[in-house]
C-alpha cells in the first residue's frame, strides 16, 4: 500500500515525514540518515547533486549551483540556465520533491504516491499553484497544500489534548517570514490572521553580513567582492557560517581569500545584532499586524510558538520574549515541526490514523483545520463614474478558507461592442491594481448581447489549498461563459490611467532616480532604521533592467553614498553605511543630485526623506527650481518634524509632497516606487 507522506519544501531546508506504526509523526531521513535536506542543487555533476553534497560543492566555490529559488516560485521572468538548459523554480523545486520521494521510498521499503505539501501562508495563488505543479512533475498527487505555521501549530497542538487557548506562530525561515495567530482547542486548529513577507528571511541576516564583509575587504584591498560573481558566493558562503556560529558564540572570525589577496576580520554578536536589528522590527511589525487583525493584544495570547531554523539566532529568541513578555514555547523542533504537521494533515486527508496502531497523538478528526488566506482577492474594474480603474475587493484577507464570492459586473455589448470580457484578477489590499499583483488575465467569451448592456456575474473563490477558481455567468441567459487564461501583458501601466478605449500603450520609461536620505541628528535611532528599512522597499519594488538607482545622505555635507547603478547590492550596501550626525544640508543634496541627473536621457527623479527644517531653506528650494526646470521630477517626502508645506516648495507638485507617520514610511517608499516604475503618473498633476 502507498505511503501518504507531509513534506515540508523549504527555502533553505526541507523535510519529509509519516505517521508511523504507532500513529507518531516521525521524519524520515534521507540516504545520509539526516532528518533535513538541503534545498541545493548542483548541476556541475551528472547527475545534479542535491541537498548535503550539493552545497558541499556550493561552499568549495563550485559553480552551476541553484538555491534560494523557492521564494521565486510562479514567477514567470525567473530562469535559470544550466549546460543549455532552462530550469524555472518549478523545476527546482521538483527536482527537491523528487529526491526526498526516493529517499525515503529506500528507508520505508514501499512507494510514496501522495503528499501534503506546505508552502509560506504569505504565499499567492501563482506560487501555491506552482508548488502543485512541482509535486506532479515530481510523481506526487499533491492531496493538500497547508500553510506551514498551520502545520506548525497542528504539530503543537496534536500533543495538547485537553487546551483551549490563543497562540502566535512566528515561523522564520531561510527566505520567508510568516506569523499566524491561531486558536487551539480540543476539537480544532483555527487560524485566526497571518500576515508576512515572502522575501524576508534567514538570508537577508546573511546578505548583513555579506554587505559588512565586501564593505571591509573593498576598503583593504580595492577589490570589491560584489562586481565578481565567484568572489561574492564565497563571502556569502562565509557570512552564513558566520552567522550560526555567532548563534553558539559571542565573535567569530572570519577569513576571505579572494584571489591573491587574502584578510581575516572578527564579527561580535553586538555588531550582528546592530546590523540587524531593522530586519526585526520588520517582523514586529508584521506581528502586530496579525494581532490587530485578529482582535488580539500580546496579553491574550498563552504564548508564542517558534518555526524555523533562522529562529534559533539567540537575538530572535531575546526579540520574541521581549515582544511577548514571555519566553516562547517549546516542545517542537523548529527545523522539523512543519514536515511533522504536514504529516498529521496527510494522516487526516485519509481519514486518521493508520488500521492497527496505537496512537501516542489524536489525529482522529478532533483536531479540524480552519485556516485563512492571507491575501485579499479581487478584480480590477472601473470606478462609478470610470473616471478610473480599481482593485476591487471581493474576498478580503484573513477570510476562512474554503471560500467564495460573487459581483455582478456591467458589460457594454452595443455598438459592436466586444462579445469578449477581459478580466484581470488581483491580490493585494490596495485600491489601486498597480499596487497589487496580478494573477491572471481571464478572456471570457460567447457573451449574448440581448441587449445594450448585460450583468456579469463574477464568481471567485479560494479553495482548501488557497488556489483560486473563476467563472462568470451571464445573468439574463444564465450562461456560465467559457474562458481562456491568457499571459498578463509585460506592460500594465496603463491601470494607473483614466479608462480610455483605444488609448496607444506605451512601454515605461527607462528610469534613472537618487534617493536623498537625511541623516542629520535627529534621525537617530528608530528613524534612521526606518529610513533604511523604507529605502530597501523602495529597491525591492524597482525593476533593475530598467532603472538605475543611487543614495545621497545629506547631514552637514551631501555625500555621494552610491552612484546611480542597476546593481541594487551597491545601493543596499551604501543604505546600510548610514550614520545619524550633524545638521540638515538640503540644498547641497538636491544640487549634488541635478548634476548626477542633468546628463541622463532617461527620465529623473529625486526622492527626498527629510524630519526636519534644513538648514538653508531658501537655498534649497531654489536648488529644487533648477532641478525641476531640467525636468527631474522631485518627490519630497517628510517624517517626525518636518513642515508640510515646506515640503511642497521642494516637490515638483502636491502630489509629490508626502507626510508619513511613524510606522508607514517602509510602505510608502513601496507606494512610490511602483508609481515611479509604472510612470509615475499618480506623482504629478491631472491633465
Amino acid at each position: 500500500m502507498a505511503v501518504m507522506v507531509g513534506i515540508d519544501l523549504g527555502t533553505t531546508n526541507s523535510a519529509i515525514a509519516r505517521i508511523d506504526e504507532h500513529g507518531r509523526p516521525v521524519v524520515i531521513p534521507n540516504r545520509e540518515g539526516k532528518n533535513i535536506t538541503p534545498s541545493v542543487i548542483a548541476f556541475s555533476v551528472d547527475p545534479p547533486a542535491v541537498g548535503d553534497e550539493a552545497k558541499e560543492l556550493a561552499r568549495l566555490g563550485g559553480d552551476d549551483i541553484a538555491s534560494y529559488f523557492k521564494p521565486r516560485m510562479g514567477d514567470p521572468h525567473f530562469l535559470l540556465s544550466f549546460h543549455g538548459r532552462d530550469y524555472t523554480a518549478t523545476d527546482l523545486s521538483a527536482i527537491i520533491l523528487r529526491r526526498l520521494k526516493e529517499d525515503a521510498e529506500t528507508s520505508l521499503g514501499e512507494p510514496i504516491d501522495s503528499a501534503v505539501i506546505t508552502v509560506p501562508a504569505y504565499f499567492a495563488d501563482a506560487q501555491r499553484t506552482a508548488t502543485i505543479e512541482a509535486g506532479r512533475r515530481a510523481g506526487l498527487r499533491v492531496s493538500r497544500i497547508i500553510n506551514e505555521p498551520t502545520a506548525a501549530a497542528l504539530a503543537y497542538g496534536v500533543q495538547k489534548t485537553s487546551i483551549d487557548e490563543n497562540i502566535l506562530i512566528y515561523d522564520l525561515g531561510g527566505g520567508t517570514f510568516d506569523v499566524t495567530t491561531a486558536r487551539v482547542s480540543p476539537e480544532a486548529i483555527e487560524v485566526r490572521s497571518t500576515a508576512g513577507d515572502h522575501d524576508l528571511g534567514g538570508k537577508n541576516w546573511d546578505d548583513r553580513i555579506a554587505m559588512f564583509l565586501s564593505e571591509q575587504f573593498a576598503a583593504d584591498t580595492g577589490i570589491d567582492p560584489l562586481d565578481d560573481p565567484i568572489a561574492l558566493n564565497e563571502v556569502l558562503v562565509r557570512s552564513e557560517q558566520a552567522k550560526w556560529t555567532l548563534s553558539e558564540r559571542t565573535a567569530t572570525r572570519v577569513t576571505l581569500q579572494l584571489g591573491t589577496e587574502r584578510r581575516t576580520y572578527e564579527l561580535t554578536r553586538p555588531q550582528f545584532e546592530i546590523m540587524t536589528s531593522s530586519l526585526l522590527d520588520r517582523t514586529k511589525l508584521l506581528t502586530e499586524e496579525a494581532l490587530a487583525a485578529a482582535g488580539l493584544k500580546w496579553g491574550d495570547l498563552a504564548g508564542v510558538l517558534l518555526v524555523g531554523g533562522s529562529t534559533r539566532m539567540p537575538m530572535v529568541r531575546s526579540f520574541v520574549a521581549l515582544m511577548s513578555g514571555k519566553p516562547p514555547r517549546v516542545g517542537v523542533n523548529v527545523d522539523e515541526a512543519v514536515a511533522l504537521g504536514a504529516a498529521i494533515q496527510a494522516a487526516l486527508e485519509i481519514g486518521g490514523e493508520p488500521r492497527d496502531a496505537r496512537p501516542k497523538f489524536t489525529l482522529v478528526g478532533s483536531k479540524r483545520i480552519h485556516d485563512v488566506m492571507s491575501h485579499s482577492l479581487g478584480v480590477v474594474a472601473e470606478n462609478r463614474d470610470g473616471s478610473a480603474y480599481i482593485n476591487d475587493i471581493l474576498i478580503p484577507k484573513n477570510t476562512p478558507i474554503p471560500t467564495s464570492r460573487s459581483k455582478s459586473y456591467s458589460h457594454e455589448t452595443h455598438r459592436g461592442a466586444s462579445r469578449e470580457l477581459d478580466l484581470f484578477l488581483t491580490q493585494g489590499e490596495s485600491s489601486a491594481p498597480l499596487d497589487c499583483s496580478i494573477l491572471g488575465k481571464y478572456v471570457f467569451s460567447a457573451i449574448e448581447p440581448t441587449g445594450e448592456r448585460v450583468n456579469i456575474d463574477v464568481q471567485i473563490s479560494y479553495d482548501d489549498n488557497g488556489v483560486v477558481r473563476v467563472k462568470a455567468i451571464q445573468r439574463d441567459t444564465g450562461a456560465e461563459l467559457p474562458y481562456e487564461v491568457v499571459p498578463v501583458p509585460d506592460d500594465v501601466s496603463w491601470l494607473g490611467r483614466p479608462p480610455a478605449h483605444g488609448e496607444e500603450r506605451t512601454p515605461p520609461p527607462m528610469l534613472r532616480i537618487f534617493l536623498l536620505i537625511d541623516v542629520s541628528s535627529s534621525m537617530s535611532g528608530e528613524p534612521l532604521e526606518e529610513a533604511q528599512a523604507a529605502a530597501r522597499e523602495f529597491l525591492d519594488k524597482c525593476d533593475f533592467t530598467r532603472a538605475e538607482v543611487g543614495l545621497i545622505a545629506f547631514s552637514n555635507l551631501a555625500n555621494l553614498s552610491a552612484d546611480a547603478s542597476d546593481n541594487p547590492r551597491k545601493v543596499q550596501a551604501a543604505i546600510g553605511r548610514l550614520e545619524a550626525d550633524g545638521t540638515t544640508n538640503l540644498s547641497s543634496a538636491i544640487e549634488t543630485a541635478r548634476e548626477r541627473l542633468a546628463a541622463s536621457d532617461r527620465r529623473k527623479y529625486m526622492v527626498i526623506l527629510t524630519d526636519g527644517y534644513p538648514d538653508a531653506p531658501t537655498a534649497a528650494i531654489d536648488e529644487a527650481k533648477r532641478a525641476r526646470d531640467l525636468g527631474i521630477e522631485i518627490v519630497a517626502i517628510g517624517m517626525g518634524e518636518a513642515d508640510g508645506e515646506y515640503l511642497r516648495k521642494i516637490a515638483s507638485t502636491d502630489e509629490g509632497s508626502i507626510f508619513a507617520h511613524q510606522g508607514e514610511l517602509v510602505a510608502t517608499f513601496g507606494r512610490i516606487a511602483r508609481v515611479i516604475a509604472e510612470g509615475g503618473r499618480g506623482l504629478r498633476k491631472s491633465t
